[in-house]
C-alpha cells in the first residue's frame, strides 16, 4: 500500500504514517541491525547497512512500481520516527513442490524464481524500535493501516505473516479477529499465515 494521489499521510491518534525517504535510512539501520527486534522478521539475523540500503531502495521502487509498501511511523507528540508499518507483497508458490511440506514464500517480487506459479498476497506488517514496544503503537499503525486500505482499494484478502514464536504480534492479530490459515517457507523458517477479516471493516 502507498498512500493516494494528493494525501500526504495518514493520522491516528498519536502517529502519523507517510512515504518513507532516504533520509529515514540511518534510524531503519539501527532498526534492523538490533537482533531482538530481528528475531521475528526475514531471516531473524540482524541486517547489514548494506542489506538496509537495499530494502530502502526496494521500497522505495515499490511505491512508484506496484502502488505497494511500507510507510514510516511518526509519533506526533514529538516528531520522532519510531517504526514502520504498511502493506507490501508476499510472493508464494501456488503448489507445494514435491518434496517440501510447505509452500515456499518471498518477502518481494525480485526474490521469487521465474519459472514457478506464483501468488500475490498483500501482506500488513510492521516493525518498531525496541523501545517504543509496549505502548500500543504497533496496533494503532496496524489499524490505521487497515481501515484507510479497507474502504478504496479493492482486495480479495489482507493477510499477516507471523513467526509462530511472536508472541506479541499474535495478540496483536488475535485482538483484531484475525484467523490463521495456513503457514509458508520464508528464507529457511516457517511462518505462519494470518488472515484479516477484510469483509467485517
Amino acid at each position: 500500500m502507498t498512500l493516494r494521489s494528493g494525501t500526504d499521510d495518514i493520522k491516528s491518534d498519536r502517529l502519523v504514517l507517510r512515504r518513507i525517504e532516504r533520509n529515514d535510512l540511518p534510524t531503519f539501520t539501527k532498526m534492523h541491525a538490533d537482533p531482538e527486534i530481528a528475531r521475528y522478521i526475514g531471516s531473524g539475523n540482524p541486517r547489514s547497512d548494506q542489506e538496509t540500503l537495499q530494502w530502502l531502495q526496494d521500497t522505495l521502487m515499490a511505491y512508484e512500481k506496484y502502488e505497494l509498501g511500507q510507510l514510516a511511523v511518526v509519533r506526533k507528540s514529538d516528531g520522532v520516527l519510531i517504526g514502520r508499518c504498511g502493506l507490501s507483497d508476499v510472493v508464494v508458490e501456488s503448489r507445494i513442490a514435491e518434496g517440501r511440506a510447505l509452500p515456499r514464500g518471498w518477502f518481494s517480487r525480485s526474490q521469487a524464481p521465474k519459472g514457478i506459479e506464483l501468488e500475490f498476497e498483500p501482506e500488513l506488517g510492521y516493525t518498531f524500535g525496541r523501545k517504543f514496544w509496549g505502548y500500543g503503537y504497533a496496533s494503532e499503525a496496524a489499524g490505521c493501516v487497515f481501515n484507510y486500505v479497507s474502504p478504496t482499494v479493492r482486495l480479495s484478502k489482507v493477510i499477516s505473516v507471523i513467526h509462530p514464536e511472536n508472541v506479541r504480534s499474535i495478540r496483536l492479530a488475535e485482538r483484531f479477529g484475525l484467523r490463521r490459515y495456513g503457514c509458508v517457507e520464508m528464507l529457511g523458517r516457517s511462518f505462519d499465515r494470518y488472515l484479516w477479516p477484510i469483509d467485517a471493516a
